[in-house]
């Protein structure tokens, strides 16, 4: 009995993976730091946002007749920012790679898999978990450059909660355009000092899906 309930969930789940893609997407991060400082010295700081690259690749499935896609990937994103305060001005660049964890949900009423193979624009919404270290950084106090890389403040692993929305255009029965954007947090895993960094990124998308399995 237990054997034919195994056999029965596994055709279940074959039937649910037909829609299977691979995924390249790549855009912009407009990012601000949030930083607290033991002595208040953060307060008088003006932060402001600072703009870099991302990109993304993975794999996406298709579940429930392509209601949910379940998305895993491989990140690389560049945080930046500045602050100044009377007589200082401070800018950092940092360089992560990483790798992220997605689940969406599909908002239109057609997610049938005939329609998924279709023309036309699908909306979803989405949250998920990036897992990423540093790989480089650069801070500039005035005009004098620090290396981040072993720094308190960026040390370890950071983990980014994110929500957001993209959209699918289907262009063909294999391939889609996509474009979206993401809102996320970052928080440090190592990170045990009194003084504590975090990140708040907007990220905007556009890239593409090939199907690889019909």
């Amino acid at each position: 009995m237990k054997n034919r309930y195994l056999f029965l969930f596994l055709i279940f789940i074959s039937t649910q993976l037909r829609a299977q893609e691979i995924y390249f997407s790549s855009g912009k991060n407009t990012t601000n730091f949030d930083y607290k400082s033991t002595n208040g010295s953060h307060e008088n700081l003006n932060f402001r946002n600072g703009t870099g690259n991302y990109f993304e690749v993975g794999y996406v499935h298709g579940l429930i007749n392509y209601k949910i896609l379940y998305s895993i990937g491989f990140i690389y994103n560049e945080y930046n920012s500045k602050a100044s305060n009377y007589s200082t001005n401070y800018s950092w660049k940092t360089k992560y790679l990483g790798i992220t964890n997605k689940i969406s949900l599909n908002l239109s009423k057609e997610h049938s898999e005939c329609s998924h193979y279709g023309s036309g624009l699908r909306t979803f919404v989405s949250i998920g978990l990036n897992t990423s270290i540093l790989t480089s950084g650069e801070q500039y106090v005035n005009y004098y450059y620090y290396d981040l890389v072993g720094n308190e403040d960026f040390l370890g692993i950071i983990i980014q909660p994110f929500a957001g929305i993209n959209s699918q255009y289907n262009i063909s029965r294999n391939f889609k355009l996509t474009m979206g954007y993401n809102f996320s947090k970052s928080f440090s895993l190592l990170n045990d000092s009194t003084e504590k960094l975090s990140f708040n990124n907007h990220q905007f998308q556009l890239g593409f899906q090939i199907s690889i399995l019909r």
